[in-house]
């Protein structure tokens, strides 16, 4: 036991005299090819007091929207100071500059593609600033250019030295629910899928609750419809049925997911073989989501 408190003791003081900083990563490079291992080399050699953390190389390539969903959702989880480097759309254009972004006590390094605005919309602990402008435009910026912004940051060298302050960045905004006048309907739209499937709206719970006062409802998209949404997956199981008697693989339903975002699932689906809500279901991205109060 005593050796288990050492080694963590250990550990930590080996972060603080290293004085350790935690850099994300969020690209569309994929897993197979050579340029994560070659940005997070690029990284440490700038940065040898870096600490790399992959939130997630997968994304749609060059699709902003899909980024700002998994990155909003996952920064907020890490410790303040954190650095996070956007590796979607980055290449340096006359009309796309390179910004970096100081939110809620978190660095962004990226491109002016919109994906800061939809990170920081309604946020007010913001400050952005256009970066490299008299850097040489390169194929690979998130590899030649972003990792001596990191370094800079790590250094804390103040971020008016490091760029020029702007609110001159682009604004783009997810779409938001509509609310019919009567309040007797919320229009919304699916906006991600995500691995298993699930196809996730722009509904979330306080809309929800703020306009149903209590009424029943009905949900509906697609081909389907639901009056009942959900807790956990598991609530559409019925335990006092014995298990083999039960069958509730491949059952819909619909729940707030773990970000209080209306979600439509299928209980434990599976992409590569019985499929999720988004295949058996045929939802896509931008589909309609419809909440009728009665």
């Amino acid at each position: 036991m005593f050796v288990g408190i050492f080694n963590c003791i250990k550990c930590k003081i080996f972060f603080i005299v290293l004085n350790l900083r935690i850099i994300t990563l969020t690209t569309d490079f994929g897993e197979r090819d050579y340029s994560v291992g070659a940005v997070k080399g690029a990284i440490y050699s700038n940065f040898p007091q870096a600490h790399v953390v992959d939130i997630s190389h997968l994304i749609t390539p060059f699709d902003i929207l899909q980024t700002a969903y998994i990155l909003k959702n996952s920064y907020v989880h890490f410790p303040k100071g954190t650095i996070h480097i956007i590796g979607v759309d980055s290449e340096r254009t006359p009309e796309k500059k390179h910004l970096m972004m100081y939110l809620n006590g978190h660095y962004f390094i990226g491109a002016d593609n919109g994906i800061f605005h939809l990170l920081s919309e309604n946020e007010k602990d913001v400050e952005v600033y256009e970066i490299g402008e008299n850097e040489p435009v390169t194929l690979f910026p998130v590899l030649d250019f972003f990792p001596k912004i990191v370094s800079k940051i790590g250094n804390n060298i103040p971020l008016d030295k490091i760029g020029k302050k702007t609110d001159n960045y682009l604004k783009i905004s997810y779409l938001k629910p509509e609310i019919s006048k009567d309040k007797s309907f919320i229009y919304g739209s699916i906006i991600y899928i995500d691995h298993y499937g699930n196809a996730i709206s722009n509904i979330n719970r306080s809309l929800f609750d703020e306009i149903r006062q209590n009424r029943t409802f009905e949900v509906i998209f697609k081909m389907y419809s639901s009056h009942k949404i959900h807790n956990l997956y598991t609530d559409i199981i019925d335990f006092k049925v014995p298990k083999e008697n039960r069958a509730p693989e491949g059952r819909n339903l619909l729940l707030f997911n773990s970000i209080d975002l209306l979600q439509i699932s299928i209980y434990k689906s599976d992409l590569s073989s019985s499929g999720g809500a988004s295949t058996l279901l045929g939802i896509e991205c931008s589909d309609n989501v419809t909440i009728h109060f009665l």
